[in-house]
């Protein structure tokens, strides 16, 4: 279906051909080999004699000797690794246009449904980020903060109000040209409103032979934050200081003791998002069952296997670990089909594009009962003068017990809820360039109906859904989010 979402971004291939040597550079690089033997012979005496030095050290300066040369090796990595710059802020309007046209003899109709963003905060399920046991909180930040709302149709601009008020269709908007627009109720069953969420609803008629274009026009806030603890995050990221890591993380069992379970109970461990829609057999895009996703239940048991016997049980660890293999293993698929791969067709056909890198990562996160969930909109380059339509996960990760305790930290509010993109590289990071168009709660989960968005009637009537950006400002300056694994031993 035309409605698919797919993000291209950053996956090119990093393959490249070597450069050959001309047969006369070949010749004149041969008079200098006796010297760089000498010079080679030198630094393997060296290296020999340092080598001698360390088997006679202390087994406390073997330690010490290594673990500076792991610190000196993570250095050297960190400032070669590839990276993209990012905003720190921005302020712009993205536009979501939906094309028509209509090479058919008689008249096309579409009923389309488009997701109303809202405001996001670092903690969709708490005001506090973080609430500490002598009273104290730290408060949430806004990470998307929607400024206005504008529907453009038959040459007329309508507002759509940000209060969450509801209009039926009985009480449509009609237009000049008859086309109606209404922002109802949330009800899947029912055609004329809302299958997944808060939307505004247009029904439109193109005449045979004619073009006709109705653009969403989002102005927002949109700012950089990170859930995770690292030396890696730039400094002036907020959220770092009340991120989670591998030293802070809890256990695979602390996940339903925080946020009152409410996430772990609906995005743990089930099957999720049944491509046809409650048929049988069902095609479940989200499953961690061994008979019935074998390549992801084997996947896990390896990534599993990889970690340090300390870490095993480390819910963080194996998240990280999942996000660096699928980044390390599944390349990008520039030619997914129109109905996203679950997450074992994509580990099947060895490459996905951003919902099947998605769905498999989520799919091995229910293995281990970690909660994850979708998140749709779109995804612009750092300059916004692209956009691509896009889809990534959030994910719940606890802190230990230990940790909230020693920090006086109430237990309930001791996690995150963080954004990971695989195949963008972003772990644990909020970007302003990605525009949160639908993000999906635990009462309203329909992902079928964000897919859908619509129906449409006529002979060789056509629909192209697109982004575009108007104007848009960067604020305080930028920040490079760099591609490495991190090292779990």
């Amino acid at each position: 279906m035309d409605s698919r979402v797919k993000g291209e971004f950053m996956r090119t291939p990093t393959r490249r051909a070597k450069r050959g040597v001309a047969p006369r550079q070949a010749m004149a690089s041969g008079k200098t080999k006796r010297g760089g033997r000498k010079k080679r012979s030198r630094i393997n005496q060296l290296g020999l004699i340092a080598l001698i030095a360390f088997v006679f050290f202390t087994p406390d300066a073997r330690q010490f000797v290594l673990a500076k040369w792991a610190e000196v090796e993570e250095y050297i990595m960190d400032g070669l690794a590839p990276h993209q710059v990012y905003p720190l802020e921005a302020e712009y309007t993205v536009v979501r246009s939906i094309d028509l046209w209509n090479n058919g003899t008689g008249n096309g109709h579409l009923e389309e449904s488009i997701p109303l963003p809202v405001d996001v905060s670092s903690n969709e399920r708490d005001s506090v980020a973080l609430a500490f046991t002598d009273g104290t909180e730290v408060p949430t930040s806004q990470i998307q903060t929607i400024l206005s709302l504008e529907l453009r149709i038959d040459g007329e601009i309508i507002s759509i109000p940000m209060d969450g008020s509801i209009r039926s269709k009985a009480n449509a908007i009609n237009t000049s040209d008859n086309s109606q627009v209404w922002w109802p109720n949330q009800n899947y069953n029912d055609s004329d409103m809302c299958p997944h969420g808060p939307c505004v609803r247009v029904s439109i008629d193109v005449p045979s032979g004619t073009h006709e274009t109705v653009d969403f026009a989002v102005t927002l806030h949109s700012a950089t934050h990170t859930w995770w603890h690292s030396t890696r995050m730039d400094s002036k990221i907020e959220g770092k200081s009340e991120g989670v890591s591998v030293a802070r993380s809890g256990t695979f069992d602390d996940i339903a003791q925080r946020g009152e379970g409410i996430q772990s109970s609906t995005f743990a461990s089930m099957p999720w998002y049944d491509r046809n829609d409650g048929n049988n057999p069902s095609n479940w895009a989200i499953d961690g069952r061994q008979s019935n996703a074998p390549t992801i239940f084997q996947t896990a048991a390896s990534i599993e296997a990889s970690l340090p016997g300390n870490l095993k049980d480390n819910a963080y660890a194996y998240a990280r670990a999942t996000f660096d293999w699928l980044n390390d293993n599944v390349p990008y698929d520039t030619n997914a089909p129109n109905v996203a791969r679950s997450g074992e067709q994509c580990l099947d056909a060895g490459m996905g594009d951003c919902d099947e890198q998605s769905n498999a990562f989520m799919s091995i996160m229910r293995i281990k009962g970690i909660p994850t969930w979708y998140v749709f909109g779109a995804l612009a380059d750092s300059q916004f003068e692209s956009w691509q339509g896009h889809a990534w996960a959030y994910i719940l990760l606890p802190m230990s017990d230990e940790w909230c305790e020693e920090n006086g930290v109430v237990l309930k509010t001791c996690f995150v809820e963080g954004s990971v993109d695989v195949v963008n590289h972003k772990w644990l990071v909020h970007t302003p360039t990605a525009y949160i168009d639908w993000i999906e709660k635990s009462p309203w989960t329909n992902v079928d109906g964000y897919y859908s968005g619509g129906t449409m009637s006529g002979n060789d009537f056509n629909r192209v859904r697109s982004f575009y950006t108007e104007g848009y400002e960067v604020i305080g300056g930028t920040w490079n989010n760099k591609w490495i694994g991190e090292d779990l031993s």
